[in-house]
């Protein structure tokens, strides 16, 4: 055999193992892609050793001297206690640490608790607080016998005893739970103590009554105004039939209104909360609808939007607009008109010193709450918790005037 023949049976025998290596490797890569399960992993892919298969040594482990050399063993069915996975030397799947389903309420939905500063003391100072009682005007106020400086003039006339003995100083410290108040000789019961919440209301007020809680001349017509408060005399019956014996809680309204406007005005027995809305630092913004005389020019438009003086303050609106162009197809005469100081017929006094005749008035927003379209003309309903916190949210408010400025916010004409 010469060199060129060895040369050629060594090629060839080189050849040979290069195209079983390359077979070899091609049935590794298939196995490996067929292999691979639905969550992405490689399954194991028996091994080509038969010394290895059949003695079932792990090939993968530390000790094995086919360790680091890629070689894998057969996937070992999952144990039942395992709860799946593992297999190739692998230990198995740890089980998921998955928390059990949220079990299905039933019957109503739970209350939420309101915090109050009550909440954040000991059980000890919250006993104290309570024994340590409070002013005999608020305790009357409390108890729905007056308001607190009608209170004091009815404790300065010498009308008013606690546990049978006569008290003639405001700030006398008492006790509703654990004194008796009497008025005239008459044990007083009631108000805020009998109520577990306080209570909110709209009312759509009608034209002729006032905001207040004495009676005054009228200003239309003959005799005296109706007084707002005379509205709730249907729930005052119904609470004094629920608590027989007992005064019912004072209602307060939340700002006022003019005898002769019309619109949303709310009423409550939350006395703070009345304050703070109320109040121009909170910037509480009231819309209101003005149906003028004659339709009103831009030039009066722009006129009323520059604000005046009104009790001897310059007050200038937020908003004055035209709803001439409304989509509510209400009336061209129209004017909306957003305020926040809401001084006495400060929306009137815009308007005459514009030069625009007020024909009607109606307030239709406070605050983030709309006036309900389904609300009759001298009734009222009672607000749900979410209805009152539109009146404080500034965000809703927003969308609200967004909807008032394409028109689509109006409902129905006013």
């Amino acid at each position: 055999m010469g060199p060129t023949t060895a040369t050629t049976l060594m090629h060839g025998f080189a050849l040979a193992r290069a195209s079983s290596f390359a077979s070899r490797l091609s049935a590794v890569v298939g196995r490996r892609a067929s292999a691979r399960t639905h969550d992405g992993r490689v399954a194991a892919i028996p091994v080509f050793s038969s010394r290895v298969r059949a003695r079932g040594w792990n090939a993968n482990a530390p000790w094995s001297r086919h360790a680091g050399r890629g070689v894998a063993v057969p996937a070992r069915a999952a144990s039942p206690a395992g709860g799946g996975g593992g297999g190739g030397g692998f230990l198995p799947d740890a089980p998921r640490n998955v928390p059990p389903p949220t079990p299905k309420r039933s019957g109503p939905r739970p209350t939420k608790k309101r915090f109050n500063g009550d909440d954040a003391l000991a059980p000890r100072d919250v006993k104290e607080k309570r024994d340590e009682g409070m002013r005999l005007s608020k305790a009357l106020a409390m108890l729905g016998v007056a308001s607190r400086r009608g209170a004091e003039e009815i404790i300065f006339a010498g009308r008013v005893t606690v546990n049978g003995a006569l008290v003639e100083q405001p700030q006398h410290a008492v006790s509703p739970s654990r004194d008796v108040i009497a008025v005239d000789g008459r044990a007083v019961d009631g108000g805020l103590a009998a109520e577990s919440a306080h209570r909110y209301f709209a009312l759509n007020k009608p034209k002729g009554y006032l905001c207040s809680n004495k009676p005054g001349k009228a200003t239309t017509g003959i005799g005296e105004n109706k007084l707002v408060l005379d509205l709730f005399e249907d729930y005052r019956a119904a609470w004094r039939k629920k608590h027989p014996g007992k005064l019912p809680p004072r209602l307060f309204t939340v700002g006022r209104l003019d005898v002769n406007t019309t619109g949303l005005l709310l009423v409550t027995t939350d006395g703070q909360w009345c304050q703070r809305v109320a109040h121009p630092s909170a910037e509480i913004v009231k819309s209101y609808v003005l149906t003028a005389s004659a339709r009103p020019t831009k030039a009066q438009v722009t006129r009323m939007a520059e604000g005046c003086v009104v009790d001897g303050r310059k007050v200038t609106p937020r908003r004055v607009e035209s709803l001439e162009n409304a989509k509510d197809g209400g009336p061209a005469n129209r004017v909306l008109v957003d305020v926040v100081d809401g001084r006495n017929r400060e929306v009137r006094e815009l308007a005459a010193a514009a030069g625009v005749g007020v024909k009607k008035l109606k307030r239709v927003r406070v605050g983030g709450l709309r006036m309900p379209g389904e609300l009759p003309l001298g009734k009222y309903m009672t607000l749900k918790p979410h209805q009152v916190a539109y009146v404080l949210d500034r965000g809703l408010a927003n969308n609200e005037r967004a909807g008032e400025e394409t028109g689509r916010g109006m409902g129905k004409s006013f």
